[in-house]
């Protein structure tokens, strides 16, 4: 007996199985870097970052100008949050500096595994290969104690949430650029979540105020991004063209909006660096979700009309 083949079959999958392979070979080649990488900074536990957060909620415990402390703007005392957040830090200044940084350590430790594991559960390759790139850059900003981690989770999985305008708030009162986040209410035409995120940041900003403006560090420093490494000029056109592309495709509420404004929020940073690429992480995570939400309500539309038209009908 002869058994008949479907050429266009056999070609499908010869091409599934090349792609499957070519995902696999990527993700190990990028392991192996990430696993280098981890491995050259092992003993990188300075916890850099936290000097600024600590000295900040000693300044506001001994009653000294909050954003005072250093003139330069590429130290790493330089606080450039919302007063809010200081007072956060100010109970952890009454531990042991070393037992206070290994809690924080942790808090985002945790943050950053929990969203490395939701990447991968997508099961897709380019969820896992993003996840295996991000490796460490997550892990060398939860070695130098910055905040990024934690915001990373909480944007990528509260936007969506009833909190979400608070979260972006929350984010944007820390790093400005995240109240891009709310092209994502514009898409959905949900006004009043607009309204809250932005109302909310002013609200969690406007303490800035009432502290000492003239100490307040405007220079950005050096960082990797166009500002510093081309020019202002650079930085502004770049910034502009993917904060208004954000902003036409949230109009015409593309699915797209999702990375369009995570790529958004990275470049206006006039102070970045390489590990703002995790704010891909939110696009990726939060835009599935919600393509997985669109189409589950889709289907149970369709689903639904034949039984309504059946109830209907005499």
């Amino acid at each position: 007996m002869t058994l008949s083949t479907d050429p266009a079959a056999t070609s499908d999958r010869t091409a599934w199985r090349r792609r499957r392979w070519l995902g696999a070979l990527a993700i190990g080649l990028l392991s192996l870097f990430a696993a280098l990488d981890i491995w050259l900074r092992r003993e990188n536990w300075q916890f850099e970052d936290v000097r600024a957060y600590w000295e900040a909620a000693l300044r506001l415990r001994e009653g000294l100008p909050l954003y005072g402390g250093t003139d330069d703007p590429n130290s790493y005392g330089v606080f450039r949050y919302a007063p809010w957040f200081a007072y956060l830090w100010v109970p952890l200044t009454y531990l042991p500096r070393l037992l206070a940084e290994w809690v924080w350590g942790a808090i985002l430790g945790a943050s950053a595994i929990a969203v490395l594991v939701a990447l991968v559960r997508l099961r897709t390759a380019a969820a896992v290969a993003l996840a295996v790139l991000l490796l460490p850059m997550f892990h060398s900003l939860v070695q130098v104690g910055n905040v990024q981690p934690l915001l990373i989770a909480a944007l990528a999985f509260g936007v969506s949430r009833r909190g979400g305008p608070l979260i972006i708030a929350a984010a944007a009162s820390l790093k400005a650029t995240p109240i891009l986040y709310v092209f994502i209410y514009v898409a959905r035409r949900q006004w009043t979540h607009v309204a809250v995120a932005v109302l909310a940041t002013g609200v969690l900003v406007a303490p800035i105020l009432l502290t000492e403006l003239g100490l307040y560090k405007t220079d950005p420093g050096a960082s990797f991004s166009l500002y510093y490494y081309v020019s202002p000029l650079a930085w502004a056109a770049a910034a502009s063209a993917s904060v208004l592309l954000a902003a036409w495709l949230a109009w015409q509420r593309s699915e797209w909006v999702w990375v369009a404004t995570a790529v958004a929020v990275a470049l206006l940073a006039p102070r970045a660096h390489p590990t703002y690429a995790t704010f891909l992480v939110v696009g990726l995570l939060a835009g599935t979700r919600d393509r997985v939400a669109s189409r589950t309500l889709r289907s149970g539309s369709r689903a639904a009309t034949p039984s309504e038209s059946a109830r209907e009908s005499p």
